[in-house]
């Protein structure tokens, strides 16, 4: 853990710029929340896309993500994360706005490119920004609220979508992704405006060396992979994405749909549900947990998924259906959703607690990496294991890979220093 200096002017200036991010996210997500169930729907049904193209369409956003995020770590070291964020909102923005259009095949693959592009800078950057802004010891709670306040924007933007767009009405889809890229592009503006002489707008690396004084020495990706605890984490975290978040929304979906009987309409409750746990929990959790070490929030978060994966289960037997079955469904997301509070908070600040100011854009960058390469091989595997003809063996390895997750957040506690592993214990005790 490195040690930072936080004297009252900075720290002054970091919660003014703190709070200029959450209005940030509350605006940003609200737009997110209008187009993000609706993006395959909108190819196919609107833009008229066959289904397999659809898919390459999205595809190619993945690739383009992944293959972004090393890049993005180094660009954000160099140029400072809240140049990075700045950059990754107008192209995010830009793309959305291109979906708008109505146009072919090419233009719909340019668009999503560019908002899935944007959206692997948007996020490092983020991530590293509250860091910059805020001390260690306040940074669990600002994570936690972020994400509190990134789902209910997600929850009402998808609420109002849900009322607005109609297949029957394609100007519908074009209102709400405008909607979107609006309020990526306002929330830019007030990072580019409000934010440009705050913490960690502005890069630390790159700079000459002052007279007198030695360069700094050349630091890259090899130096971050060469922490032991963080490659221990970034293991964890792909656990957590492979077999939890990569499983939520297509595989979890079709294994409710086509094995539990459900209707569309019990799956979007059940989402609703996860959401409204997650807002309504996530600030009360963390002042539950605000003493737990960091490895026990995660194996506490792992037994939780694995618990939501075999309530999914049940969802299945022939001794629920209709109500019941959705009930369990509902349920299920609900047991997610609260795993969730106690998993986001790790994922956002533990890397930066081990980060050094100079790398914190990559050590943030590879954090994301572990969601983009579980996003491409977890709805894959997904796939084959409901095709089987026995789609019960999709909640068997999905349970099981959370049992692996819970044992890796056993084995992380072990190599994790104690001032990271306990931030809030550590502090206390230097009295700082």
């Amino acid at each position: 853990m490195v040690t930072e200096t936080w004297e009252p002017a900075r720290l002054a200036a970091g919660r003014r710029a703190w709070r200029l991010t959450l209005v940030g996210t509350l605006v940003s997500s609200l737009g997110t929340g209008l187009t993000l169930p609706f993006l395959f729907v909108y190819l196919h049904g609107v833009r008229d896309l066959s289904l397999p193209l659809a898919g390459a369409v999205v595809a190619v956003g993945a690739v383009a993500a992944f293959a972004l995020s090393p890049l993005s770590g180094a660009f954000g070291d160099r140029v400072g994360l809240g140049r990075l964020l700045v950059t990754g909102l107008v192209v995010q923005g830009v793309g959305t706005a291109l979906l708008a259009v109505p146009a072919g095949a090419g233009a719909a693959f340019v668009a999503v490119a560019c908002t899935a592009a944007g959206n692997s800078l948007v996020f490092p950057a983020l991530n590293g920004l509250v860091a910059a802004q805020l001390p260690p010891v306040a940074r669990t709670r600002a994570y936690a609220l972020r994400f509190g306040v990134l789902n209910a924007g997600i929850g009402i933007g998808g609420l109002v979508s849900g009322s607005v767009v109609s297949l029957q009405h394609p100007a519908s889809f074009q209102l709400v992704y405008l909607a979107d890229a609006v309020s990526t592009l306002l929330f830019a503006a007030l990072v580019g405006i409000g934010m440009r002489h705050s913490p960690g707008f502005r890069g630390v690396r790159g700079r000459p060396a002052a007279e007198g004084e030695a360069p700094a020495p050349s630091r890259g990706y090899r130096t971050v992979l060469a922490n032991r605890p963080f490659v221990g984490f970034l293991l964890c975290s792909f656990l957590f994405s492979l077999f939890g978040y990569a499983q939520l929304d297509g595989p979890w979906a079709a294994f409710a749909t086509a094995s539990a009987g459900a209707e569309p309409r019990a799956v979007g409750i059940a989402f609703a549900v996860n959401t409204a746990t997650i807002v309504l929990c996530q600030l009360g959790v963390v002042r539950l947990t605000g003493r737990w070490r960091r490895s026990r929030l995660l194996l506490t978060a792992a037994a939780l998924w694995a618990c939501a994966w075999l309530v999914t289960a049940l969802a299945a037997s022939p001794a629920l259906r209709g109500l019941p079955a959705a009930v369990a469904l509902a349920v299920s997301l609900g047991v997610f959703g609260l795993g969730e509070t106690l998993f986001s908070p790790v994922a956002g600040g533990l890397p930066n607690d081990l980060a050094s100011e100079d790398l914190r854009a990559r050590y943030n960058a590879l954090g994301s990496a572990t969601w983009s390469v579980a996003g491409f091989v977890g709805p894959p595997m997904a796939g084959l294991l409901l095709g089987t003809g026995t789609p019960t063996l999709w909640v068997v390895v999905v349970t099981a890979g959370m049992v692996v997750a819970a044992l890796g957040a056993l084995v992380l506690g072990r190599v994790l220093p104690e001032s990271v592993d306990r931030p809030r214990t550590a502090v206390e005790a230097t009295g700082t």
